[in-house]
Formats: structure tokens, sequence, C-alpha cells
């Protein structure tokens, strides 16, 4: 138990430290990191540094577990939920569109996303290709990654609804 407990408080040192700043101010996650320096790494050619959605969400719910959190956790998960809240895309989704031949953003006044992965200094969704080049806009992508890749999700949507539940929980301890 001790030796679990050790490597379970080493783990959250690390997702802790990893949390990306900007301007001394937590965000959220990148999708991987170096192993030495800690800093945002890219993976494959259309895996850039970047923030990334997705992982934190699992990230930030993980967070959420823990009970009897530091207060180090605590603006973790806060400074990362007010990230979300920032950088959602409201009135979309990553839908087929109309010609049902390709992938695009299309109108849904019901829909709430998150970019896959974000500049880390600008907040602005980026995408990759195989190509190694940053596109600023999904249609830039050739047909292949923009069809064959989850560019943008709802995955934030049950994390900012589970929010308020665990500051209940927070605030009976």
């Amino acid at each position: 138990v001790a030796k679990s407990k050790i490597a379970l408080e080493k783990g959250l040192s690390c997702i802790l430290k990893t949390q990306v700043l900007q301007n001394g101010t937590p965000t959220i996650w990148a999708a991987q990191y170096d192993e030495n320096t800690l800093q945002p790494a890219k993976a494959r050619a259309f895996e850039p540094e970047a923030l990334s959605a997705s992982e934190s969400v699992n990230i930030v719910r993980f967070l959420m577990k823990i009970q009897q959190p530091s207060v180090g956790v605590k603006n973790a998960i806060e400074n990362a939920v007010k990230w979300f809240d920032a950088n959602k895309i409201v009135g979309f989704k990553f839908a087929q569109l109309a010609d049902k031949k390709d992938k695009g953003l299309v109108a849904d006044a019901n829909s709430t996303i998150w970019a896959r992965f974000y500049d880390l200094k600008t907040n602005k969704p980026i995408f990759g290709d195989r190509d190694n080049v940053i596109y600023t806009d999904v249609k830039d992508i050739s047909y292949e990654r923009r069809n064959g890749y989850a560019w943008y999700g709802t995955w934030g949507n049950n994390l900012v609804r589970e929010y308020p539940k665990w500051l209940k929980m927070l605030a009976k301890q």
C-alpha cells in the first residue's frame, strides 16, 4: 500500500507539473510530452505540440475523483474547467457535409464542441496533416486526415455538467 501511495503522489505531481501555463495561468494539458523536459511534444505528423481538449477531459475527471484533493489539485481542476468554458465552440458540430462525401463544421444551434488541438499560446484550434504542417482551418488539411481523425468533439460537455456537482461535494467535506 505504501508503494502504491508513493506512486500515486508522483503521478499527481507529474500531472500538476504538466498542466500548460499561459502567462502564468494553468490551462489544460497537451496530448503528449517530452519525457525529459515535460514540455508539450509532437507525436505523429498530424499530432502537433498543442493543448488537447480530448485528453484533458479525462485528466480533469480523474482529478475530480480524488477524495479530499489538495489545493493544487483543486486549482488544476478549476483552471481547466475555466479554460473549457472559455474555449468552447457553440453552434456547430463536426459532421458529414451535405454532399455526404466529406466532413466539416456544420451549424447546429444545440451543439457545443471543442477542437482536438489548440495552439499553445493563442488557444485557437489547429490541425495537422501527414506533411507535418500546422493548419488553422480543418478545411485545409487532406481529405484523408479530415475524415479519418476526431478533430472536434463534445468531450467537455459532461465535464462542464459534472463540475458543479464536484463543487457541491467539496463543500460537504
